[in-house]
């Protein structure tokens, strides 16, 4: 019988997992109706927006998820509005400085002259991100499932309701690319803004903020976290940023378009693991080492069939599911996609190993790591730029990605001996070979065969990921 900490945590994964899959057709109608270039330049002001986001959450999110699972109901209601009030004065003092200084920020960034009234609009996106970050590290933290679902729920519908609102229905019909980004922005905003409120309506009553002592210690948690934030930052964005000095703002669209769709293979990872650092921090801080090593070890041995099941998809189907979404102008994204996904994929894998430093409470390594792992990025890519073009990119981001992954593994293992399964190594090329020959076929065979060959491919691996999934995952926490 599974217990409660796993069907905790099966809700929350098959809630992200069922509104994720309606963003990759979000994004696919807005590419689709801005264009290529347009989308270049969008994805260069949301640089802006992530940086921004990641300035003002403070690491705050990081605190809460630390924080709050121990506190009394009332006093973890105070972390969350002493959060939201932190963040909500940076965000004004970011707009003050952004607003008056769009131009040169967009020149900057390299937005297109024509477009860099859209900077702004990049602190109103990062107003939710915000949000998004706090909500979600408090509900998780308090393992409140039924507000997780809804917060997730509101926080798709608000992406859906302002890509239909601008993009399907005539109110913006033929309005230029600009006006039409603009008008998305706004439409998420105000929804997030009318649906958020209501999510913590209801919470157990408490002081307004935690006690002097309390918010020293928080902040001081969460503050370090931000070069951390940072240099994440780096990581994810630096592609785009690199690349626009380099290519034309056509091709960097089609590579942010690839990048996008490639990112949502980070939320197979909810499917298996969303609660994973709060259980991690109970039994580490339990010292039971054992369980610790089977939570880890069991949640990758799930998370391995699913990102498999999930590359054999994109390998047989990524072209036609560019063309459904984004349209002909977007096709030439298809290989950058598997080669970006795959290593996502793998950084998901791999990535619950920087649970450790958090369990260890070593900020300062985690920021290092992280500073690294942006500088490998950054010369891949200025590289592959140089000398090659968007699918040289690609192939520099997958390489940096796995020597980094594998560095940052040995390292936890100073730490804390959390080794992996002998077989890891032998799934994850197995993965990398079926994607390769699924995307051999995909090019010569028809849409019946790739039909038959998709069915044959997820059926076993779907059978291996419930099997397994039965099996007690996280027997450690009963």
């Amino acid at each position: 019988m599974m217990n409660s900490f796993f069907r905790k945590n099966v809700v929350i994964g098959a809630a992200e997992l069922v509104c994720r899959l309606p963003l990759i057709f979000t994004v696919g109608v807005l590419a689709r109706s801005v264009g290529t270039e347009a989308f270049g330049n969008w994805a260069l002001i949301l640089v802006l927006q992530v940086f921004v986001a990641g300035m003002a959450g403070l690491g705050l999110s990081s605190a809460l998820s630390r924080y709050v699972p121990a506190a009394p109901p009332g006093d973890a209601g105070a972390y969350l509005r002493y959060a939201f009030a932190l963040c909500t004065a940076v965000l004004i003092a970011a707009s003050v400085v952004i607003v008056p200084l769009h131009s040169s920020i967009g020149a900057l960034l390299g937005v297109r002259q024509d477009l860099v009234w859209l900077v702004p609009f990049a602190v109103l996106l990062a107003a939710g991100s915000v949000a998004d970050g706090l909500l979600d590290a408090y509900f998780k933290a308090r393992m409140a499932v039924g507000r997780q679902v809804v917060f997730i729920m509101s926080r798709t519908l608000a992406e859906i309701v302002a890509v239909v609102l601008v993009f399907v229905s005539p109110i913006m019909a033929m309005r230029p690319a600009a006006q039409q980004l603009a008008a998305y922005a706004l439409v998420v905003a105000i929804g997030k803004l009318t649906l958020y409120p209501w999510l913590v309506a209801g919470m157990p009553s408490g002081p307004r903020f935690p006690p002097l002592v309390g918010r020293q210690e928080f902040v001081r948690y969460g503050l370090p976290m931000v070069p951390t934030v940072l240099a994440l930052w780096m990581i994810g964005q630096s592609d785009r940023l690199v690349l626009s000095h380099f290519v034309s703002k056509h091709d960097l669209g089609l590579y942010a378009f690839a990048a996008t769709f490639a990112g949502y293979i980070i939320f197979l990872g909810y499917a298996v693991y969303p609660l994973l650092l709060p259980e991690a921090s109970r039994l580490y801080d339990e010292g039971r080492a054992a369980a610790l090593q089977s939570l880890f070890n069991n949640a990758q041995a799930v998370f391995v069939p699913l990102w498999a099941g999930c590359m054999a998809c994109l390998a047989l189907w990524s072209g036609k599911i560019i063309d459904w979404t984004g349209g002909q102008a977007f096709e030439a994204a298809a290989p950058i996609l598997l080669i970006l996904a795959f290593a996502v994929g793998f950084e998901r894998l791999m990535g619950v190993y920087q649970y450790v430093f958090h369990l260890k409470k070593r900020t300062d390594l985690i920021f290092g790591l992280n500073l690294a792992n942006a500088g490998a990025n950054i010369v891949a890519l200025v590289l592959a730029g140089r000398f090659g073009g968007i699918a040289e990119a690609a192939w520099a981001v997958l390489a940096a990605t796995i020597v980094f992954n594998l560095s940052r593994y040995a390292l936890a293992l100073r730490h804390i001996s959390l080794r992996v399964e002998r077989t890891l190594a032998l799934r994850v090329a197995a993965v990398a070979l079926l994607t390769f020959l699924l995307a051999r076929l995909a090019a010569e065979e028809g849409v019946v065969f790739r039909i038959l060959l998709t069915a044959v491919t997820l059926l076993p691996l779907a059978g291996f990921s419930l099997k397994r999934r039965g099996e007690p995952l996280f027997e450690a926490s009963k």
